[in-house]
């Protein structure tokens, strides 16, 4: 009867034992199956954490590299001029390059800016191409505002109407030695890079068609032998003064008195 209550404890006491070792494992294995998953979860905020920063540098980086606007220019602005305009010379204020070609009211044409009329320069020339129109572009935002006579270095220059010299002058990094005339018909002329040593009147002096004025060079700046002619309508840089293409005039001037 011991030996039976003995057999009986001692299965109950094994039993006991493996109940135990599983419920041990079984919460052992919880657990880790918890740590896992709250690792899973810290994994995918992290991994969140990653885009949700790499979105925002990005955004960052588009933002930072986009342009910002230009500023726009302040009213009243003057544009460059082309020509620099010799010292203690007031600027133009009330105008700008006329079109060529467009007929100004109170203006002498073409045509009757000839009668009388003789082309400035004595001997063999040409116009020359495109960068020596009027208007053509310069460096700096400028714009050419005369129109050139190309000729060989020491051709005589003269006056090709009547007028008045209204100055004479050396301008080293523009026009060189030139000469102002202002015309009986109200036009004004400039005669720009003449040889040096060579302007024959002074401010002040009375010149008829074919009087002498100078003879072509290079000086100022200039690269080759010519006469850059300017036109000017209301006085040269006066206050309300601006230039207008010569080549019709020189046309026009050489087709009566070449």
């Amino acid at each position: 009867m011991g030996s039976v209550r003995s057999a009986a404890l001692l299965g109950l006491l094994i039993v006991g034992l493996a109940g135990g070792d599983r419920a041990r494992a079984s919460s052992v294995t919880g657990g880790t199956e918890v740590r896992a998953a709250h690792a899973r979860r810290s994994h995918r905020h992290v991994s969140h954490g990653h885009r949700r920063h790499r979105s925002r540098s990005k955004k960052h980086a588009a933002s930072a590299a986009k342009p910002s606007p230009q500023q726009p220019a302040l009213p009243g602005t003057p544009a460059p001029s082309g020509t620099p305009v010799p010292s203690g010379t007031p600027p133009p204020t009330g105008g700008s390059l006329a079109a060529p070609g467009t007929p100004i009211p109170g203006v002498p044409t073409p045509a009757e800016s000839a009668l009388g009329a003789v082309f400035p320069v004595r001997g063999p020339h040409n116009f020359g191409g495109p960068v020596n129109r009027f208007g053509a572009p310069r460096g700096g935002g400028r714009v050419h505002e005369g129109q050139d006579v190309l000729a060989a270095e020491g051709t005589p220059v003269v006056a090709p109407l009547a007028g008045t010299i209204q100055t004479t002058a050396f301008e080293a990094g523009g026009a060189g030695w030139y000469a102002v005339e202002v015309a009986a018909d109200g036009l004004a002329l400039m005669f720009a890079h003449c040889q040096a040593g060579s302007l024959a009147p002074v401010a002040g002096a009375a010149v008829i068609a074919g009087s002498p004025i100078c003879r072509v060079g290079q000086t100022g700046d200039a690269t080759a032998p010519h006469l850059h002619l300017e036109i000017w309508v209301g006085g040269w840089w006066a206050p309300g003064g601006y230039p207008i293409d010569p080549l019709p005039y020189l046309q026009a001037w050489e087709r009566v008195g070449g």
